[in-house]
């Protein structure tokens, strides 16, 4: 059977089709191609019949993808990434050009920003650029070069590497840890307002870190507490005397040595979770993750 040839138009549509079946709206595509979405509506009808066959079910105010459409998908956007990563790394193969890495919010400014300086610093001609998220990077549709998770360190086709583990305590201001007689009295902490990471991990609970703590030192929680959606935010408001926050080691060693946050009980618990670095496969072999591995290895150690 003979393969259908890749002409522009074919190529032009499959582009278009992946955009559109990304956002499932072809007036969003329209958008993001700079196209009426008219000319995005013929672009789709024209693959469909060069390739012979349906690719979206056009209900009133919404598209399906067919099976087949799904099938096409899959292979596009993976193959798609593979040439976008691939034309980038031709034009950055040695320590230059961009950077892009995705962190999690409060790691990136507690622990990797009072870094960076010196990796910055090493490399002069590489650009970096670093974006905070909680959520897993879709490293197929992503131009992300690497990311930063704190997990279980399972992802399945990526290079997936440990960076360090994490142990994580109650921590409060002095003032409420006096004034609640919460030093060496963890029972206390059922009368006591609990502040709350809501996103500690990717698709994590709001009270999972506090629950997963209390459960290995038998202590009983009250039900009330304040949530946040940055661990940053809840240790702040720790410092501000509002409650008590559970704090990782790696977010709060510098409030705890100059007194800005204290631990009443010094009831550490290792954390389930752990820092991996992760990227495509073919990226770890590439200098500009060498380099950046090796800088946060010697960070770490």
């Amino acid at each position: 059977m003979q393969l259908p040839k890749l002409t522009g138009q074919v190529l032009s549509g499959l582009h278009c089709f992946l955009i559109a079946a990304d956002q499932m709206s072809f007036t969003r595509a329209a958008e993001i191609l700079c196209l009426t979405q008219s000319a995005v509506s013929h672009k789709i009808k024209t693959l469909e019949q060069n390739l012979g066959v349906r690719l979206f079910i056009r209900q009133p105010r919404k598209l399906v993808l067919t099976e087949e459409g799904k099938r096409l998908k899959a292979v596009v956007a993976h193959n798609f990434g593979d040439i976008a990563h691939e034309i980038r790394d031709l034009k950055t193969v040695e320590l230059s050009g961009d950077f892009n890495v995705a962190v999690p919010p409060t790691f990136a400014q507690t622990w990797l920003l009072p870094r960076l300086k010196h990796f910055i610093g090493q490399y002069p001609a590489l650009r970096f650029h670093l974006r905070t998220r909680n959520e897993l990077v879709d490293f197929q549709t992503e131009t992300f070069d690497c990311a930063i998770y704190f997990g279980h360190g399972k992802y399945p086709g990526l290079h997936t590497e440990k960076l360090m583990d994490e142990s994580m305590l109650p921590v409060c201001s002095h003032e409420y840890a006096l004034a609640h007689d919460l030093y060496g009295n963890p029972e206390k902490l059922n009368a006591c307002l609990l502040l709350h990471d809501a996103a500690p991990w990717a698709r994590a609970g709001q009270n999972d870190e506090w629950q997963y703590w209390a459960q290995r030192h038998g202590v009983m929680l009250p039900e009330a507490g304040c949530t946040f959606d940055r661990a940053d935010l809840a240790l702040q408001a720790a410092e501000q005397g509002i409650g008590v926050a559970m704090g990782r080691q790696s977010f709060v060693a510098h409030q705890l040595d100059n007194k800005r946050l204290v631990a009443p009980f010094a009831m550490t618990v290792q954390s389930p979770l752990s820092y991996y670095i992760v990227c495509r496969r073919e990226m770890a072999l590439s200098p500009r993750f060498e380099a950046f591995m090796n800088w946060l290895r010697s960070e770490v150690g």
